[in-house]
């Protein structure tokens, strides 16, 4: 099989959603699990494709887009911009009660995190941070060390010291993916693994 690696351009954005949704369910499809096929993209990719474009990156088949990945040079810089340039026209779009004690559904989840948002990993030597997902066409082929070869050569041509992603406790076969890429665990819950690269 052909593969090749493109920088985004904004007819990618349908796909990108897309492919966010079919694997978000670490790594397996999640479309089940939402009455709203983009909320999951609103958090895990919109921001980036929209906010920071110039640091996504397409991979491509014959067949068509088959994964992508991307991220932010500056995690504290960009969460402020997510803050001030993203979050507001969510929060037009879905409303959602505080008063709401518990979750009823996922998509109740993932708004509340328009109001709510997770705050970013303060880690200096890690500024950097990257999503990556790959359907399962392009899986199995090297692919996924491509892909991230790809945007550390573009994190360091812009003066990154390092990066750090973060990926669900249960996503094992992530996990050694990245173990094996060369990443260390930096933090961990009960939920969430931290794994980043410092390049100093």
């Amino acid at each position: 099989m052909s593969f090749r690696i493109r920088p985004y351009n904004n007819a990618d954005h349908n796909i990108v959603y897309d492919i966010c949704l079919k694997t978000g369910d670490s790594g397996q499809d999640a479309t089940a699990q939402f009455e709203d096929p983009k909320l999951i993209g609103h958090i895990y990719a919109g921001p980036y494709i929209n906010l920071e474009p110039e640091s996504a990156f397409i991979l491509e088949h014959d067949t068509g887009v088959c994964g992508y990945i991307i991220g932010a040079l500056d995690s504290q810089s960009f969460f402020r911009k997510i803050k001030s340039k993203w979050l507001p026209n969510l929060k037009n779009q879905y409303i959602y009660p505080d008063e709401f004690p518990t979750f009823q559904t996922k998509d109740e989840e993932l708004i509340h995190l328009f109001y709510h948002p997770e705050l970013p990993e303060v880690l200096p030597d890690y500024p950097s941070h990257l999503h990556i997902n790959i359907l399962p066409l392009a899986q199995g082929q090297g692919m996924g060390k491509k892909l991230m070869d790809h945007f550390i050569n573009y994190i360091k041509k812009n003066g990154s010291k390092g990066f750090h992603l973060g990926l669900s406790i249960r996503n094992k076969r992530a996990f050694q993916f990245y173990k094996k890429y060369g990443m260390h665990k930096l933090k961990q819950d009960s939920e969430t693994i931290i794994m980043g690269i410092s390049f100093g």
